[in-house]
């Protein structure tokens, strides 16, 4: 039996609304996230909204792929964007499956808010902290019997994979931006 919650946050200096852009567009995980190997779906080359399903192909461990179906829960764009899944973590049927959800949420960093503090920097004030508190949670529950593997069970209490995704998310945008690119 497992019941776990992962949470990650890392604060990125963009606005709230481009980064849940960037985390809710699944083709972005690709290359952001090194767990994350290819995604399917329809429009996973933008915003994906509640009821749409996808697949997430991911690296568990080294020559070790799972096809994960998620489905986005809650989409409010700009404040909150969650997906859950629920694939089985066993051969055995009888034992289930273990349900995930991982919640993003963005704290702040209105592009209001970014332009009051960017004036307050040019004028010597201090500001109110530019930018927006990004949480990336992970709750893990499974109620079976059988041994978790470690390479799944790792992925869901290993805090640095997720960290990793958050720091690079946050390097693309930031190289986005100051390139006038689009990632």
């Amino acid at each position: 039996m497992l019941d776990t919650t992962l949470e990650v946050s890392l604060h990125i200096p963009l606005s709230a609304a481009e980064i849940y852009a960037f985390m809710a567009t699944p083709d972005n995980w690709v290359g952001t996230f090194a767990a994350t190997k290819a995604v399917r779906g329809e429009n996973t080359d933008r915003p994906v909204p509640v009821g749409a399903r996808f697949v997430d192909v991911i690296e568990v461990a080294p020559d070790t792929t799972v096809e994960v179906e998620w489905t986005v829960t809650r989409d409010e764009p700009g404040a909150i964007w969650q997906m859950t899944t629920d694939p089985a973590i066993s051969a055995d049927p009888a034992d289930g499956t273990v349900h995930i959800v991982i919640t993003y949420t963005f704290a702040g960093g209105t592009e209001t808010e970014l332009a009051a503090d960017t004036v307050a920097a040019a004028a010597g004030s201090a500001g109110a902290g530019a930018g927006t508190l990004v949480t990336r949670a992970l709750r893990a529950t499974y109620l079976g019997n059988s041994p978790i593997p470690l390479a799944y069970r790792d992925s869901w209490t290993d805090q640095a994979g997720p960290a990793h995704f958050l720091q690079t998310v946050r390097e693309t945008l930031l190289n986005t931006r100051s390139t006038g690119r689009r990632p």
